[in-house]
């Protein structure tokens, strides 16, 4: 017996503070690199991009 794969079942606009910091050292092992944080209105960190 087969299933169905299903896509997404819910989806919302929603509101969300994004940050952009540099970090890093310079160093090969540490690149400096722009990093991209969402965090909620209550100061929770939400998601992180850090492309290292």
């Amino acid at each position: 017996m087969g299933f169905t794969v299903r896509g997404t079942d819910k989806a919302e606009v929603i509101q969300v503070i994004r940050t952009e910091s540099l970090k890093g050292s310079g160093t090969p092992e540490d690149p400096f690199r722009i990093v991209v944080q969402y965090w909620s209105f209550e100061g929770k960190l939400l998601a992180e991009n850090d492309d290292k």
